[in-house]
């Protein structure tokens, strides 16, 4: 069984830190730093006090786009290549 979390009224998938670090190949740590740090999407609900949300589509395009993403066709920000 593979438990998801689905928006009742967008019906929009959700993903916990745990899944946003897991699709972006980086540890949870990580993810919840880069929250801190605000460069990732905002949160779009709170599961409770201390487990924020993010719309999975939403998380999926930013790790398409961000810099320095090992997506293919992603920006490179400035990164060399030999």
């Amino acid at each position: 069984m593979t438990p998801i979390i689905i928006d009742k009224d967008t019906g929009n998938e959700l993903w916990r830190t745990a899944e946003c670090a897991d699709h972006c190949n980086i540890t949870p740590r990580t993810w919840a730093n880069y929250y801190a740090n605000g460069r990732t999407p905002q949160p779009v609900a709170m599961l409770d006090k201390r487990s924020p949300l993010w719309d999975a589509e939403e998380v999926r395009t930013w790790q398409a786009h961000r810099p320095g993403s090992p997506v293919p066709g992603a920006p490179t920000c400035g990164r060399r290549t030999r």
